[in-house]
């Protein structure tokens, strides 16, 4: 039997505090060896593209991929889950929620590795439909004062904070500009659909941390390349997809600032093999463009819960 779940059920039956332990897992046995993740691979077509992205959970027995599509209608999103060992289909899930929490619960697994633990002013850029679990993640692992949010519409942007801060019971302020949101922050978030540079490495406090967590297009730049030459430590989450997905620091490399040998894979610091911060001054840069592995162990405990709360269909496959 096969279970089916709509968005929907994925809301009723995952949340960030069963996300976050359950990627921070995956992170660590990943580092392991203990895990195997598939690049996201595109196709292009008049209109649109189709990626595709995977990963096998040894640990856990399960292997499985994600699709996704977009065109003139937006994204469609889904996860396929398979059982390893006998190959059987385990579930069909509409993945659009289960994309933002495994997006928010990878930056928090990130702060929580790479962040001071005090972090009385934090920045954030963008405040669209993946924002708000960046938000929640980030209070989740560390004691977090005001936030500023940025993004181009005042509107929205104000809409946001005034929502954020009710539901965080924090001072959630919008921002007049992307330097005002990330100026004497201990942490600064990007989480949006850059296509320029929209955190600049002169604006960084000392002992800042930086999570790109937005645009995965090989001609964006998220961050620029002051960012990356001022940072002690820089991470991504996957050493294979970034030369395919990050163009700020493709760009930067190109040019002799930085060089790929320079990057450590998260995982490897989730597993005790890397160090992560090594000094409170030190600025820490972290890409995280997303892997299929993550959307793998988001998809297994989205199935897992949905067999303890009784949600979705089964299906005789």
């Amino acid at each position: 039997m096969a279970r089916f779940l709509t968005d929907a059920d994925v809301d009723r039956c995952v949340g960030l505090p069963q996300m976050l332990p359950a990627i921070e897992s995956m992170m660590a046995n990943y580092g392991r060896g203990e895990a195997a993740n598939l690049t996201r691979r595109k196709i292009n077509v008049p209109g649109g593209y189709l990626a595709v992205m995977g990963g096998g959970l040894s640990y856990d027995g399960v292997f499985g991929v994600k699709t996704f599509t977009f065109t003139a209608n937006g994204y469609s999103f889904q996860v396929s889950l398979y059982d390893a060992a006998s190959g059987s289909l385990l579930l069909y899930t509409q993945a659009n929620r289960l994309g933002q929490l495994r997006t928010g619960a990878t930056t928090g697994a990130a702060l929580k590795m790479l962040a001071n633990a005090d972090v009385p002013r934090l920045g954030i850029v963008g405040t669209g439909n993946q924002a708000g679990d960046q938000l929640r993640a980030a209070c989740a692992v560390r004691d977090v004062g005001e936030i500023y949010a940025y993004s181009r519409n005042a509107e929205r942007r104000e809409a946001f904070a005034t929502r954020m801060s009710e539901e965080l019971g924090r001072p959630v302020i919008p921002a007049q500009s992307n330097q005002d949101a990330v100026a004497d922050c201990a942490v600064v978030i990007g989480i949006a659909p850059a296509v320029t540079p929209v955190i600049q490495g002169e604006w960084l406090a000392e002992g800042a941390t930086v999570i790109g967590a937005g645009p995965t297009r090989p001609t964006s730049l998220e961050v620029d390349d002051a960012v990356l030459t001022r940072a002690a430590r820089r991470f991504v989450d996957s050493l294979e997809q970034a030369p395919l997905e990050c163009g700020d620091i493709n760009a930067a490399v190109d040019r002799g600032l930085v060089r790929w040998s320079q990057f450590h894979e998260l995982r490897h610091v989730a597993a005790g093999s890397v160090p992560g911060r090594e000094g409170a001054d030190e600025i820490v840069y972290c890409k995280l463009m997303g892997t299929g592995l993550a959307d793998v162990a988001a998809a297994k405990l989205a199935l897992d819960r949905a067999k303890e709360l009784e949600i979705g269909v089964d299906v005789d496959w």
